[in-house]
């Protein structure tokens, strides 16, 4: 089972620290669960980009790196993830295009609210950072 979010805003944490639940599946799908783990990992590095109504975990106090969870995720599950970069690639991609869907439909009124005039800029931020990710694996 692939969670298809998989983020620390997707979770509940308890008081030992440990992930308790994961929330949010109505993107959920069977597949290759190092999607997941490549979305972690994106959701884990800087975006480098001002002002973004999107964030990431890369500054949040005790968050681990991408390198460190990767690192215990293949300790824990014991799955090679040798090939994680294609999967990370894969989550900036994925956002992209997911970002590009809500940009078009804030061109046409259909979202309103705070941060989204600036998400259309985003696209090819996070397009960049897709390819950066692949030629850098």
């Amino acid at each position: 089972m692939v969670h298809g979010d998989y983020r620390l805003d997707n979770v509940l944490i308890g008081e030992d620290d440990r992930i308790k639940a994961i929330l949010d599946w109505e993107m959920s799908t069977l597949g290759d669960p190092l999607t997941d783990l490549g979305l972690l990992a994106m959701y884990s590095l800087p975006l480098d980009a001002p002002d973004s109504p999107v964030s990431t975990t890369a500054e949040a106090a005790g968050h681990p790196d991408p390198a460190e969870l990767i690192e215990r995720y293949a300790a824990r599950s014991g799955r090679d993830v040798s090939a994680v970069s294609w999967y990370t690639a894969f989550a900036w991609f994925k956002l992209a295009v997911i970002l590009e869907g809500i940009h078009y439909r804030y061109t046409l009124g259909q979202t309103v609210g705070r941060g989204f005039d600036r998400i259309g800029g985003l696209v090819p931020v996070f397009i960049e950072h897709g390819l950066t990710t692949l030629q850098e694996g």
